[in-house]
């Protein structure tokens, strides 16, 4: 990826000359291009709904694609859908069928997840077609509209959720290139961004080693202590096997207190200095707190396995837990025995896991003497002190990676860099964003950061 970035510093240069493109996003576009109306290179097809109270419209054959399905997409390509028709449902309810190589674009929650159809499909009304006229690659207007992404969002309307509606996307602007010159830019994007997505694959994979080699480190010393020759007892749980003597073992309910944190929706976070802090970690701030820090907030849903101290005053969401008493015992050694539990297997078997507070009372864990426990506290954060900065400098560079991937798309796409001679000369390749390739639930630099308090 690095290679990749000196290469395209020095090969990529403007192209000669440039002409207004009468778009304020786009600026100046190189005079040999044209900039058209969506509806001039593409039909314009709006989704339906069967009715949910017909069983003879649902669990068919027929694709049918929602919002939801497009912002799930690990790759540009829509394969298939959470949910399919019947041909009756799809009779019944007006929706149109778009051919394979259509681009789908959602309109409404949220506007512009963006795929390709890989075979025909329908949508439901949170979705719009676009079947190019040949005027336009489905993969250069796919391209042009993750780029356009910012300015589509701007054109929603509406008070419950923003919409952009059919004739808003029929009349959005969009640079068009020669057809060759579409095909060569396709081809340079292809090939940087498996490149980019195979070295954050990369970093994904280190990072993963690093938290298990940390996790490591931390259920040795929260469970055995630091004295490797102590003397052990059996503590009578299969999790936990032998503990030092002089410990005890109890049930978390005597170790700390554990509360549901409180609903705060969104229209009501008035932004402040106290961190909202939900199953995901940190989600935004406040302008009251609910809780006096330092604490430990955990999830309930969701992300059962995320533990995460806060040193200031939060506000813990109501997709967590929080210690509300921590019954004479250190707080940041709470924090690290609540890490080393391994908590889904007292989790719900919903389709979101949940954890009930009443079942994480009885589980049974070991409990050093507070002096102990200070200096497990102080040996894990100097053994893991190295891991940490790793961890934080790996995710620095996925980081950075999709900055760098997002403006070359941008750059590329609108036309101030001309990649026409380096794509020519780019090795054939598998296409990789079909076959396994892509980074998980990526979307060119919007996939949601690790959160951390």
């Amino acid at each position: 990826t690095c290679e990749l970035g000196r290469h395209a510093a020095r090969a990529l240069k403007p192209y000669p000359d440039y002409k207004d493109s009468g778009v304020p996003w786009l600026g100046k576009v190189p005079s040999h291009w044209a900039v058209r109306r969506i509806r001039t290179i593409a039909s314009v097809i709006s989704g339906a709904t069967p009715s949910s109270n017909t069983g003879s419209y649902w669990e068919g054959h027929i694709a049918w694609v929602t919002p939801q399905d497009l912002g799930a997409l690990g790759s540009r390509y829509m394969t298939t859908s959470a949910r399919r028709i019947t041909r009756k449902g799809y009779e019944a309810c007006g929706a149109t069928m778009a051919p394979a190589g259509s681009v789908v674009i959602s309109t409404r929650a949220p506007i512009g997840h963006t795929g390709i159809l890989s075979s025909t499909a329908c949508t439901n009304q949170g979705c719009r077609l676009l079947v190019p006229n040949g005027a336009i690659q489905p993969e250069h207007l796919y391209y042009s509209l993750k780029v356009a992404r910012p300015e589509l969002e701007s054109l929603g309307q509406g008070t419950t959720f923003a919409e952009l509606s059919r004739n808003e996307l029929a009349r959005f602007a969009v640079p068009v290139a020669p057809r060759r010159e579409q095909a060569a830019i396709v081809r340079f994007l292809d090939h940087a961004d498996r490149r980019i997505r195979r070295y954050i694959r990369a970093q994904q994979q280190l990072i993963t080693l690093l938290e298990e080699q940390k996790q490591a480190l931390i259920h040795q010393a929260v469970t055995r202590g630091l004295d490797p020759n102590v003397r052990l007892k059996p503590s009578g749980v299969e999790w936990l096997g032998d503990v030092p003597e002089h410990w005890e073992v109890r049930r978390l309910k005597w170790v700390t207190r554990l509360q549901r944190g409180y609903d705060l929706p969104a229209d009501r976070r008035v932004p402040g200095p106290f961190p909202v802090v939900s199953s995901g970690g940190f989600i935004g701030t406040h302008s009251e707190s609910r809780c006096a820090g330092p604490g430990v907030v955990m999830g309930r849903y969701g992300s059962t396995e995320a533990v995460f101290y806060v040193e200031q005053d939060f506000w813990p969401h109501n997709t967590s837990l929080f210690v509300t008493h921590f019954q004479g015992n250190t707080q940041k050694w709470c924090y690290y025995l609540l890490r080393s539990i391994t908590k889904a297997d007292h989790a719900g078997k919903s389709a979101v896991p949940g954890l009930d507070r009443n079942d994480l009372f009885q589980i049974v864990v070991p409990v050093p003497p507070v002096d102990e426990q200070r200096e497990v506290v102080r040996t894990i954060e100097v053994a893991t002190h190295d891991l940490n900065d790793a961890i934080s400098a790996a995710r620095r560079e996925i980081d950075l990676l999709r900055e760098h991937r997002t403006r070359l798309i941008t750059d590329v796409v609108t036309g101030k860099l001309d990649v026409r001679e380096v794509a020519a000369g780019l090795p054939d390749e598998a296409e990789g964003l079909i076959n396994g390739e892509e980074e998980p639930s990526d979307g060119l630099g919007t996939t949601p950061e690790e959160a951390a308090v």
